[in-house]
């Protein structure tokens, strides 16, 4: 008898998941209450996303990366600078031999081509606009009961993946530890008057991160972090004067700006699920964590959650085993905690370390960029970090299929 699995949201890391689970021998049920064509979905908005080279491999391995790689900008290098200081990092994919440090992809275009593969999959139940309304576990049975609207689904194990305000999570007890960040992101398009060569830049201001990650050739993703009277100021400014602005605090680098699009403002917040699981149910991407985007790390730790949790199904289905046992599911939470904890830890501490002016750091911050910048093992050893490669990777992360029954 085929087990079932039903994912409660539809959102960039959920509809991943139930696509890379597409071809093994089980169930899929995804569960949506957004559809992807409408404005007010939260995961296919004007943004952009940054991805990993591994999560690159991830969305080749399960079909998804031939529909949005001809939108997407490849980053070849990446410059990273201290505002008003002398400390700089130069960052080249030549140093690990990769043809690209990671994309920059439209999130519109991730979820159309989502949607396209969820409409031609014959494996995929794909319910939308539903929200489950009660998850019950059923004492000593192998399946656990999900209610929509006026169906009971029975299913082996349940996937949260409908973001980080989770109100199922809050519901069924899953902990979690949240910050909120005093300032917030102002994010959009700028075009400038050159081309980026594939240039991405990290420029660290007193504030925070500003990011500009390159897209079509005169084209950069922008984000940058504002206080919060800022963020309000700056998003109300004419265009010419936001564009000003920006000139002042990132300086002439890229050119001169001469345009942006898709403004808007967003809070920065962090979220860590000390367990993520319970019985027959399992947490993944922003449901179960979210962070800073000071590295660019977040939905690629959810792409990893997915690469991850399918691998340990698919070897779970092929040695006949259930997907919702609890050593299965304490396995992959062990394994999952300790790269988000590394994450987390990353992310934080680039922050202390680039968002304080005290005399001593400030002398010291600038002196490790330029002694790092001079240090080609150095300078590797992070690069496998940021691109996804510093730890031993699942199939779908090396660009694999699944092990399945099929031949």
């Amino acid at each position: 008898m085929k087990q079932h699995i039903v994912i409660i949201g539809g959102g960039l890391v959920g509809s991943s998941l139930a696509c890379a689970l597409e071809d093994l021998n089980i169930d899929i049920t995804l569960i949506e209450s957004v559809p992807f064509d409408t404005k007010d979905q939260p995961s296919f908005d004007g943004r952009t996303i940054a991805l990993t080279y591994s999560s690159g491999r991830v969305l080749e391995s399960i079909g998804l990366w031939s529909s949005i790689k001809k939108y997407s900008g490849p980053i070849h290098r990446i410059h990273v600078s201290n505002k008003g200081h002398m400390g700089f990092l130069k960052l080249d994919r030549s140093l690990i031999g990769i043809d690209a440090l990671g994309y920059v992809a439209p999130t519109r275009k991730l979820g159309l081509a989502i949607s396209n593969k969820l409409a031609a999959s014959k494996n995929i139940r794909y319910i939308c606009p539903a929200e489950a309304e009660k998850i019950t576990n059923i004492p000593n049975e192998k399946h656990i009961e999900v209610k929509i609207k006026s169906e009971i689904i029975k299913s082996s194990l349940v996937v949260l993946a409908d973001g980080g305000r989770s109100p199922l999570s809050d519901l069924i007890g899953l902990e979690k530890i949240s910050r909120i960040y005093e300032e917030k992101v102002l994010i959009g398009i700028v075009t400038v008057d050159r081309d980026n060569n594939c240039n991405a830049y990290e420029r660290f201001t007193k504030n925070g991160p500003l990011a500009l990650l390159p897209l079509e050739k005169q084209c950069f993703a922008l984000a940058w972090t504002l206080s919060k009277v800022d963020a309000k100021n700056y998003l109300d400014l004419p265009d010419e004067q936001l564009l000003k602005k920006l000139q002042e605090c990132f300086g002439d680098r890229v050119g001169f700006f001469t345009g942006i699009a898709n403004k808007k403002i967003y809070d920065l917040n962090q979220v860590e699920m000390p367990c993520p699981i319970a019985s027959r149910m399992v947490a993944i991407g922003n449901t179960a964590h979210t962070v800073h985007p000071v590295a660019g790390q977040g939905f690629n730790l959810g792409l990893r959650d997915v690469a991850e949790l399918a691998e340990n199904i698919s070897e779970a289905i092929l040695a006949d085993k259930d997907i919702g046992d609890d050593v299965f599911l304490a396995n992959y939470a062990a394994n999952r905690k300790r790269q988000t904890k590394n994450v987390h830890n990353f992310t934080d501490g680039l922050l202390k370390i680039f968002s304080n002016e005290y005399p001593g750091l400030r002398t010291a911050r600038n002196i490790g960029l330029n002694v790092l910048n001079i240090s080609p093992f150095a300078k590797r050893i992070l690069l496998r970090r940021t691109s996804g490669l510093s730890t031993p990777l699942p199939r779908l992360s090396r660009g694999l299929p699944l092990k399945t029954n099929h031949k």
